[in-house]
């Protein structure tokens, strides 16, 4: 798989996907939350977030697909080696990110709209 191929499963998770490219890599976002990086940590990498519950069902999938080192080892951030997975690994990767990125989107949606809505009832 090559980063272009990864852009474009990422971009096809649907309409709500937006993407920015910052310095060497491309940022993908649904609701504001990233989801996943391509070019991360370098050329022929991506990194993708999925829960922490899922983390050992990620890590799974393929040999090309590790956790990110450091204090966020267990958070769910895992590294993918673009190289060497394939298409349907990419596909269930991006898919789990984007659901948990987008579930965390929703949610801070509605706790905005509640304190709006709370404070116009105490007002």
């Amino acid at each position: 798989m090559t980063p272009d191929d990864f852009t474009a499963l990422a971009k096809g998770l649907g309409p709500s996907v937006q993407s920015k490219t910052i310095f060497e890599t491309v940022q993908f976002r649904v609701g504001g939350k990233a989801f996943a990086t391509s070019g991360w940590p370098a050329v022929g990498w991506a990194v993708v977030k999925v829960a922490p519950l899922r983390q050992a069902w990620a890590l799974s999938l393929s040999d090309g697909v590790a956790p990110e080192p450091g204090r966020r080892r267990k958070a769910g951030i895992v590294l993918m080696r673009l190289a060497v997975i394939d298409e349907a690994v990419a596909s269930e990767l991006l898919a789990a990110a984007w659901s948990f990125a987008h579930g965390a989107a929703t949610r801070r949606v509605r706790a905005v709209a509640s304190s709006a809505v709370a404070g116009r009832l105490s007002a």
